[in-house]
């Protein structure tokens, strides 16, 4: 069980996770989130469940996950950020999840506009970030996050595209650990993201994906394009080229690689 307690005794940061909800099922960790924001819930509270009824992933999926195999949590984001930076967030979050991952286990994390983590080029995190805003300043942020730890089985609809680190791994992994690496680690990129310019993030995520030079498909609200992923823009967009060379900047949508 993801207690609240053991979670709270295992956790060294500074600010995040000094206040911790723990579920053994909720709808949803960033709907939970999303009501603490009228009880003015401290600057890095943790929510965290074993099972989602309702988990919700990008492009209003649904986001499948075994009870106690995973990791599902959100973590709400109190600080102040300029959209520019605010655009930023879900580069922080990959990068915080990747470096934990990469430190408690044998994987190799790949990164995959805009904010997915692969293994072996199939999925095994994913997160969802949703913003509050006053005057182009993002106030609060939730940042809810989905990985897939130690569930070794799959819906047939996805199995081809999903994994898990259990399964580049001799043993089940330890999920309070995982969990409390990636809130130090996000810590420490949120820093990054207070002091530095945008672009060392940027530059961070970009040499951990293999995207950029490939054909991709490209899915958005009006339909489906294809084109070739050319680079980041400075504020995180995606630029993409298409058959006849022309470029343009995407800041939402799905990347199909190939």
């Amino acid at each position: 069980m993801m207690n609240a307690e053991l979670i709270g005794q295992s956790l060294n940061t500074r600010a995040l996770g000094k206040k911790i909800y723990s579920f053994e099922t909720l709808d949803s960790t960033n709907t939970f989130a999303r009501k603490l924001f009228d009880e003015d819930s401290p600057h890095g509270t943790l929510v965290v469940a074993e099972e989602q009824t309702a988990g919700r992933g990008r492009q209003g999926r649904r986001w499948q996950a075994q009870k106690g195999k995973n990791l599902l949590f959100s973590v709400v984001l109190r600080t102040p950020f300029i959209q520019e930076r605010a655009r930023i967030l879900p580069f922080v979050g990959a990068l915080a999840a990747a470096d934990a991952v990469e430190q408690l286990t044998h994987c190799s994390v790949e990164c995959k506009w805009p904010n997915d983590l692969l293994i072996d080029k199939r999925k095994f995190a994913g997160m969802l970030i949703e913003a509050v805003t006053q005057n182009d300043v993002v106030t609060s942020v939730i940042m809810g996050v989905g990985i897939n730890v130690n569930q070794r089985e799959f819906p047939d609809e996805i199995k081809s595209k999903a994994t898990s680190l259990a399964e580049h791994e001799e043993n089940d992994i330890d999920r309070i650990q995982l969990l409390c690496r990636i809130m130090e680690e996000l810590e420490q990129r949120l820093e990054q993201l207070r002091q530095f310019s945008p672009q060392v993030l940027l530059d961070d995520w970009k040499r951990r994906t293999t995207m950029f030079g490939s054909r991709i498909t490209l899915t958005e609200q009006a339909g489906q394009s294809s084109g070739k992923a050319i680079d980041l823009a400075t504020n995180g967009a995606l630029i993409i080229e298409n058959e006849t060379g022309i470029r343009r900047e995407i800041f939402a949508g799905d990347v199909t690689l190939g």
